[in-house]
């Protein structure tokens, strides 16, 4: 199980390994995906510890904006190296999620984001 917070806000924040290994992935995107349904949140951040970001890591990022995306959840990706940003920024391609150097930055680009729709 991956180890997640929530917010007062509703947002869900998960910890994820920067350095997933490759067979880690899988059960990484499922665990993302039962914290989806079970706590039904109103945004997501997924956090990003520890560095280098790997390959799995990267697409396991994939798959959970995919997933988010879905549901209708907005997505935000925290990588506090900034050569961990630059390799998300590079490696997730044309759609890509908010990627911010900390959680509060996110919640704060969030929370921004939800005034702005409203």
């Amino acid at each position: 199980m991956l180890p997640i917070k929530m917010a007062d806000d509703g947002v869900l924040i998960i910890s994820l390994s920067a350095d997933l290994a490759i067979d880690g992935r899988a059960a990484a995107v499922w665990a993302i995906d039962d914290l989806l349904s079970a706590h039904r949140p109103s945004s997501v951040i997924l956090e990003l510890t520890g560095a280098p970001v790997s390959p799995a890591a990267v697409s396991t990022v994939v798959r959970a904006d995919r997933m988010c995306g879905d549901a209708g959840v907005r997505l935000a990706v925290v990588a506090p190296r900034a050569e961990a940003r630059r390799a998300l920024a590079s490696g997730l391609g044309a759609r890509t999620p908010e990627i911010h150097a900390t959680v509060p930055a996110a919640l704060g680009a969030l929370a921004d984001a939800v005034g702005l729709a409203a």
